[in-house]
């Protein structure tokens, strides 16, 4: 007998344990009865109850709205709903103003055939790539007290959504799934396509794309924030933004500001945009393997993927505007999409980029 119990303790000690895997979503709730307009309310006022800031709730662009075919519809409903709040805010500026970046919390709500489920970005997932400039630079020990702290976070939004609505309460780690070292190392996920998954370790990953003096401080900031609203409201979009794919009219290139945040420090600014074709086309190319006759749009579980941040940050004596490059962030939301679907869609996130910063920057944007 205690020859076995050795030969056990001793699998036990040599067998590598399988490292923990993340998805960037987390499924919450599955089959919850209802419309989608009622359990967003729900989950809206039980956000707000337990000190959540609501920034938006929105119904979402599904991929029946660029299919100029309506016999290729699914009918499906997407909607999403983003939150902060002060202390979460806090917490992540306490590390450096940059990784106010992580501030959007995101609740997606979305239609399947066999009833509604909900979603979230899962804000440990995200850290763990936010901030793994910190585990790379010898920070480790910073690096796992974000993990820690964003858990007690998850935590709490797993609860209240759990206490809130109905349906088959799960905690359902949702592709694209990575593993602890990945994410902490900032490991490829397509060689030579995308590059490292991090914000801060690569430059060419969550590049500047506008640099101005600000005497001003946070009056500055607004002022910038100002002129981009300005520029969003009259941009007009080039001819291959335009083509790459149909779209019913033209209030479906037209980016917008759905979300914003200041940190406490009242030295950055972070923007949420995002625009209908850009949803709709993401989530048509998100579901284009798993699709068939009984669920024509299952790329709508990555609701929680918009919106993109843009980043207005005091650095010096000027303010600094960055937003993620957009193979970069198409790899971290859609991975699961598949080699072929990021082949198939080449040109995509280069066209996104340019339209981002043209409409951004309005007269001041030139091609790089």
């Amino acid at each position: 007998m205690k020859v076995k119990i050795l030969c056990l303790l001793f699998l036990v000690l040599v067998i590598p344990l399988k490292a923990s895997e993340h998805g960037i979503y987390l499924m919450t709730n599955q089959k919850v009865k209802g419309e989608v307009e009622q359990i967003q309310k729900q989950i809206v006022d039980a956000l707000k109850k337990n000190n959540f800031n609501i920034l938006a709730s929105l119904n979402i662009h599904t991929p029946d709205y660029v299919r100029k075919d309506k016999s290729e519809h699914c009918g499906l409903k997407a909607h999403l709903i983003v939150f902060s709040s002060s202390s979460y805010q806090k917490m992540l500026t306490s590390y450096g103003t940059k990784y106010l970046v992580a501030g959007f919390l995101r609740v997606g709500i979305y239609e399947t055939p066999k009833g509604i489920n909900v979603i979230i970005l899962d804000p440990e997932t995200l850290n763990r790539i936010v901030f793994n400039d910190l585990y790379e630079n010898d920070k480790r020990a910073e690096y796992q007290q974000v993990v820690t702290k964003t858990k007690s976070y998850k935590k709490i939004i797993i609860d209240l959504l759990h206490q809130t609505i109905g349906g088959k309460h799960v905690k359902t780690n949702m592709p694209p799934i990575r593993e602890n070292d990945d994410l902490a190392e900032s490991s490829k996920d397509m060689f030579m396509m995308v590059g490292a998954l991090t914000l801060f370790n690569d430059e060419d990953q969550f590049p500047r794309i506008y640099s101005m003096e600000n005497q001003n401080g946070i009056a500055g900031l607004k002022e910038l924030e100002n002129k981009f609203r300005a520029n969003l409201k009259s941009f007009n979009p080039v001819k291959d933004d335009k083509d790459y794919r149909w779209y019913p009219n033209e209030n479906a290139l037209k980016w917008k500001i759905i979300s914003k945040i200041t940190s406490p420090d009242n030295n950055a600014i972070l923007l949420g945009i995002t625009r209908p074709r850009t949803e709709a086309v993401s989530f048509n190319i998100a579901g284009s393997s798993r699709e068939d006759d009984s669920n024509k749009c299952p790329g709508i579980d990555h609701v929680p993927a918009y919106p993109i941040e843009v980043l207005l940050i005091q650095e010096g004596n000027k303010i600094n505007v960055y937003t993620q490059r957009e193979m970069h962030r198409m790899d971290m939301y859609f991975w699961d999409a598949g080699m072929s679907a990021f082949m198939n869609h080449m040109s995509m996130p280069a066209v996104l980029d340019e339209s981002i910063k043209k409409a951004l920057l309005g007269n001041e944007y030139t091609e790089d």
